[in-house]
């Protein structure tokens, strides 16, 4: 099923823009709100990106640690791991922001990094600790929201975030979270997207190109590049963008 879906997304994205768009407006007009509620039934939140901007942050944290119960969404990838083990260069402190169930962490863990995870989700960290367990490493597991991270300034050599960012309420306070408490370089990673209403995920933020997600971090020096997540076996499967942002001197 994986090669199946694997083939149809490459066809699809040899399309042009506007065919792909159309059928996207079609699709989205007539069909998805009714295949999502008849796929996942009530615990999924169909119409969550018209409802994310007025929940309190109990109902945020409610329908992400149901999400974790009813679906793997582990979306880092080996291949993901070893870009950004690349872009952070040398040993250090790691906060990863939005760990889930800790595949990231518990690989840069396992490199030597001391690192930090945190997730709105408490069953999503109950399930990291557990597989830091039973690969023997250890990582400090918190449980809080990217726009109000529980750190000291500079308090971390790197900041990484994957497949995390699309799924923030106020993006501009985590930007700023992110450069508060990163004294080295910043690295995300995520999905190249145009927004749909209804999808299978709960993404609050698009981006469409390099430069949109580079001028949301505003640093002057940066690295920021589209690459090709198609072939993915795991939860994202498309294009992406990886940013490898600078701070300090």
């Amino acid at each position: 099923m994986s090669s199946v879906r694997t083939t149809y997304i490459r066809l699809k994205s040899m399309l042009p823009e506007g065919v792909r768009d159309a059928l996207s407006a079609i699709n989205q007009r007539l069909f998805a709100r009714r295949t999502l509620l008849r796929k996942y039934g009530s615990w999924f939140d169909v119409d969550w990106r018209k409802n994310f901007q007025n929940m309190s942050q109990q109902e945020w944290k409610r329908a992400y640690d149901e999400a974790w119960k009813h679906r793997n969404n582990d979306c880092v990838e080996e291949t993901d791991a070893e870009l950004i083990l690349k872009a952070l260069a040398e040993k250090g402190t790691v906060l990863e922001v939005g760990a889930g169930i800790g595949t990231l962490a518990i690989r840069l863990a396992q490199e030597g990094f001391t690192v930090t995870g945190v997730d709105v989700s408490a069953e999503a960290l109950r399930r990291a600790a557990e597989a830091a367990r039973r690969e023997g490493v250890i990582v400090d597991w918190r449980e809080g929201f990217a726009e109000t991270l529980p750190f000291a300034d500079k308090s971390f050599d790197y900041i990484t975030c994957c497949h995390t960012l699309e799924h923030v309420k106020d993006l501009a306070s985590v930007v700023a979270e992110f450069k508060r408490i990163a004294l080295k370089r910043i690295v995300v990673l995520m999905p190249k997207q145009k927004f749909r209403l209804y999808a299978e995920n709960y993404h609050t933020q698009f981006f469409e190109s390099p430069d949109q997600l580079a001028d949301a971090f505003g640093l002057s020096r940066y690295d920021c590049r589209e690459i090709d997540c198609i072939d993915h076996k795991n939860e994202f499967q498309g294009k992406a963008f990886l940013y490898i942002g600078e701070l300090g001197n």
